[in-house]
């Protein structure tokens, strides 16, 4: 099992040494006998039935941010149920199909809770019309999920500027990497950034239109034996980005 990491345990690795990545050099060497601190790569359980789609290619992502970074985190993937808190404050990062989807009191106030303790929420939408039939929709639902369940929280446009851009990887143009269904470029999705949920000064979450699970998973436009690609890799890294920045901001 990972080993339970808070963001400032992160941090103390980062300074350490531990994490090390090329877009942060300044912060130490790539010392990579540090890596006994595993962290894992945690998905959000919550009432959907799509909560863990995909799931089986994200070893393929791990695996990726093993061979990038010299962060330790755990080839397999891991659940924190919405319901539990204790699950969820194991694990700095969680990664969603979609806050939405969850309608306890419980689950709500779990995650209103987990997001002000420092955790941080990334929210990915699947390609698949079948899955996400409205983009504009499922943007709207995040936005109305915090709204009424973090009410403090601001949603808002990142620009091409910002530095979850570049922490890491170079990301061309400041744009985020998208898949398509079927390779069909859909304008609805392009015309999406990421959006960035703000307690403050401090970046709580991201929620993205992308579809990069979509993208590692080889499941609609390749094979799953397939070897990854170029689109595969340009949503990886961009994944890569928003982990690190995600745990170094405010270091």
């Amino acid at each position: 099992m990972a080993t339970s990491i808070t963001r400032a345990r992160f941090l103390k690795l980062l300074f350490n040494g531990a994490v090390f990545t090329s877009g942060m050099a300044a912060f130490g060497g790539g010392f990579d006998h540090l890596r006994s601190d595993r962290v894992g790569w945690v998905r959000l359980k919550t009432p959907s039935t799509q909560w863990r789609r995909h799931a089986g290619a994200d070893p393929v992502l791990t695996r990726f941010f093993r061979d990038e970074t010299t962060l330790n985190i755990d080839p397999v993937w891991y659940v924190a149920d919405a319901d539990n808190m204790d699950e969820l404050r194991r694990y700095p990062l969680l990664f969603s199909q979609g806050v939405s989807f969850i309608t306890s009191d419980v689950g709500r106030s779990n995650l209103a809770e987990y997001v002000r303790r420092g955790g941080f929420v990334l929210v990915d939408a699947c390609h698949d019309p079948r899955v996400t039939p409205d983009f504009d929709q499922f943007l709207r639902d995040q936005i109305a999920f915090y709204a009424l369940v973090l009410p403090e929280a601001q949603i808002v446009s990142l620009p091409p500027t910002h530095d979850v851009y570049r922490c890491h990887f170079q990301i061309p143009d400041g744009k985020p990497p998208h898949t398509f269904a079927s390779n069909i470029f859909d304008p609805r999705k392009v015309r999406h950034g990421l959006y960035g949920v703000m307690l403050g000064s401090r970046m709580a979450g991201i929620i993205s239109l992308c579809g990069w699970q979509c993208g590692w998973d080889h499941v609609t436009e390749n094979p799953s034996a397939a070897p990854v690609g170029i689109e595969d890799v340009a949503c990886m890294r961009m994944v890569v980005n928003i982990y690190i920045y995600a745990m170094m901001q405010g270091a």
